[in-house]
């Protein structure tokens, strides 16, 4: 465990107060972790940070960011485009050397029992994380947001997997555990036609059961109305077998069905090696495409 290395990609409420942004950023730097990314938007009102550490340095990292946002974060003041239902809203782990799965999972079990116990939040385990019978997957965590659960008993398959039983009441519920890589990603049109980006997300989630191009891609069609762009927001979650390009190209294409065109692209959070690899490799045609070969 002591060579063991973890990543971490928690995400918050919070994208438009920038002191409270750099002031969780800061706080989960001064626990010793590599910060790889920090980003923030004002119209999904979220912040997303990417760090990596020792599983000892990546716990103290996210009970003490965990700390400075529940502190500064109000969620009964808060509306953005993107889901939530917590402010510290869903904290994975990806294990990336010297740990087993098994092991990123008892230590998800560790953290989560700290952060319920120390924070007073309840915690909801998620994806290879939730024990047997529970739901595993993040929409289903967060179906009915922070207003649909606040002020109500969390029983039956609502009870938390730790902390109380009731929202906390600025702060909400936090999601948390073990996951696969997964790649955030997003997609602007033009023109900026949200009712575009919502038929595109509708299609992908209709598609994706049978185009091999789009398993495990989840998606969202958003109005960002301070950058007037219409957005289609993606997390692929099954990057081995679904790469970045070839997800990229079938957005195009529909777009250009719908009289649009994707003006640009962003990327929310880390890429592994793998992963760019396997996007370049067919963006070239490549042959063959190690990870190594990127330096």
């Amino acid at each position: 465990m002591q060579t063991a290395r973890v990543l971490c990609v928690p995400n918050f409420s919070e994208g438009r107060d920038e002191t409270t942004i750099r002031a969780i950023a800061d706080a989960a730097a001064s626990a010793g972790v590599k910060i790889h990314h920090l980003s923030w938007d004002y119209d999904h009102h979220r912040m997303v940070l990417a760090f990596s550490g020792t599983p000892v340095q990546v716990k103290r990292a996210v009970l003490q960011a965990g700390s400075v946002a529940i502190e500064r974060i109000d969620l009964n003041r808060h509306q953005g485009a993107h889901p939530r239902i917590g402010a510290v809203d869903v904290v994975p782990f990806v294990p990336l050397t010297g740990l087993t799965r098994e092991e990123a999972v008892a230590f998800s079990y560790q953290v989560a029992k700290s952060f319920a116990r120390r924070l007073h939040v309840p915690v909801y385990l998620y994806e290879h994380s939730a024990r047997v019978g529970r739901p595993r997957d993040l929409p289903t965590l967060r179906k009915g947001e922070f207003e649909g659960w606040l002020g109500k008993r969390l029983v039956g398959e609502r009870t938390p997997d730790f902390g109380p039983k009731r929202l906390h009441p600025t702060a909400g519920v936090t999601v948390m555990g073990v996951r696969d890589p997964l790649i955030a990603f997003n997609l602007n049109l033009r023109p900026p036609d949200v009712a575009i980006a919502r038929q595109i997300a509708r299609q992908i989630r209709a598609e994706r059961e049978t185009n091999p191009a789009l398993r495990g891609v989840r998606a969202l069609g958003l109005w960002l109305p301070t950058r007037q762009v219409a957005q289609v927001s993606l997390n692929i979650t099954q990057t081995e077998q679904t790469d970045l390009f070839r997800v990229t190209e079938v957005v195009r294409r529909m777009a250009c069905a719908l009289g649009a065109e994707v003006a640009e692209t962003e990327l929310i959070g880390v890429l592994s090696a793998e992963d760019a690899a396997r996007a370049l490799q067919s963006a070239l045609t490549l042959t063959q495409l190690e990870a190594s070969q990127i330096v």
